[in-house]
């Protein structure tokens, strides 16, 4: 979808910003206090350098926090999007601001509720306080503390037992080029509760660089059910950071998916904290770089207890001169004996100047469990590409039908067909 750019007053990222966004959010005097607390944490905390570990090589030299500026008003228009895919809920955030909004009722007759990051702080503020943060505090690092000082998002939360049969989705939009949005979402889910949500992140295509900040906290409850997808189209000129934890407890179920098409600089970190005995976490990315394009994946399997089992997939596919890192840890902490880990990286290369950067690790503290890594960055196979030109494709039609294998299995895991045929066009116009 393309989104309209459009002018809206702006202040620069600073105190000043963090108080008037709060204010204009209407936002209760102790989250504008935990933003405030945030804030000093963000100037106290030194930009990462390459001499740093998890920086080393990724290079962010030329990212000025001084030249992007905060929206402090809502658009006065807005591209909506189709209603298509909206099912049972659907929150569209418009630099920052929610313009639209939509829950079934039989849904919220449940006590299921699904609003803005801010109206929930003031509805359900005891348990909006219990679970902000508690996943990525602001001690998790420079992007995370500014983040939780200016991060504008949405608030889902899915009683004991109660089953969310259709997806919930949230777009975020960033609609001119020198901004700055910082996408937040909160998910928690009760024990036996079951819920699907997408997020989606798109903007114009602008000359001037923009900023996107997000944090997303998932809660995965006793026997709970959990399926997250995150769906990044920034336009080619935007910095994009993103932190995202999820943490699961006993017998619960989660499923996350993660995929990054758009940006000029993405970096994710990804993490999920088996906390109860039976946990079970599935974790799937895809990446496609193309032009000069960077990605940049840290993810953690943090076993802290025992008989769990997680499994991680992420692949990529780069062309041109774009470049990727991948940098996964497999932690199974003392005590988790009976862990069942494993962790896989694929990535397939188009090109003779694009580079791809795997480093999988083990960490292992516990002397019972399963743990098993690999690696693997190479170009396409010449047999598959003789074979299909063999029965008549081009080469670029023998390259694009290997691309869309290669990325199919992940691509069927996306909950609505919309959004799967979004995804499959714009991988198409990345072939192209």
């Amino acid at each position: 979808m393309e989104v309209r750019s459009v002018e809206i007053p702006t202040l620069g990222i600073s105190r000043d910003a963090v108080a008037r966004l709060s204010e204009r959010l209407g936002e209760p005097e102790w989250l504008r206090e935990r933003r405030l607390a945030a804030w000093q944490t963000f100037e106290a905390t030194p930009t990462p350098l390459m001499t740093d570990e998890e920086w080393r090589r990724t290079d962010i030299r030329k990212l000025d926090f001084g030249s992007f500026n905060v929206p402090i008003e809502a658009p006065a228009s807005y591209e909506p999007e189709s209603s298509a895919d909206h099912r049972n809920g659907f929150t569209q955030i418009a630099d920052g601001y929610v313009m639209e909004h939509h829950l079934e009722p039989e849904v919220a007759a449940k006590g299921v509720v699904f609003s803005s990051l801010s109206e929930a702080a003031t509805t359900y503020p005891d348990i909006v306080r219990q679970y902000l943060g508690a996943l990525i505090p602001d001690s998790y690092g420079k992007f995370a503390s500014l983040a939780n000082a200016l991060a504008a998002g949405v608030f889902v939360y899915v009683p004991a037992g109660v089953e969310v049969e259709l997806p919930l989705q949230a777009s975020f939009t960033l609609s001119q080029g020198g901004s700055a949005v910082f996408p937040r979402t909160l998910i928690v889910a009760e024990r036996h509760a079951s819920v699907t949500f997408i997020d989606r992140y798109y903007s114009v295509d602008a000359d001037t660089a923009s900023l996107s900040v997000g944090v997303a906290e998932i809660f995965t409850g006793e026997g709970a059910q959990v399926r997250y997808v995150n769906v990044q189209e920034w336009g080619r000129n935007v910095w994009n950071f993103m932190a995202q934890k999820h943490r699961v407890e006993r017998d619960g179920q989660d499923r996350n998916l993660n995929i990054a098409l758009g940006g000029r600089f993405s970096k994710a970190n990804v993490e999920a904290e088996l906390a109860g005995s039976g946990a079970n976490c599935e974790m799937l990315g895809l990446f496609f770089g193309d032009e000069t394009q960077f990605f940049d994946a840290h993810t953690l399997q943090d076993h802290a207890s025992p008989n769990c089992f997680s499994d991680l997939l992420y692949k990529g596919v780069l062309r041109d001169s774009s470049r990727s890192v991948f940098s996964g840890l497999i932690r199974v902490r003392s005590g988790s004996q009976k862990t069942d880990a494993y962790q896989t990286n694929r990535n397939l290369l188009l090109s003779d100047h694009a580079r791809a950067d795997s480093i999988p690790n083990l960490e292992i503290e516990a002397n019972d469990v399963k743990c098993s890594h690999g690696a693997s960055v190479g170009p396409i196979d010449p047999d598959q590409l003789f074979y299909l030109q063999a029965r008549g494709l081009s080469r670029r039609d023998a390259e694009r039908l290997i691309v869309d294998g290669f990325f199919e299995p992940l691509i069927t895991r996306i909950p609505l067909e919309g959004v799967r045929e979004r995804l499959s066009a714009a991988i198409d116009a990345k072939m192209d």
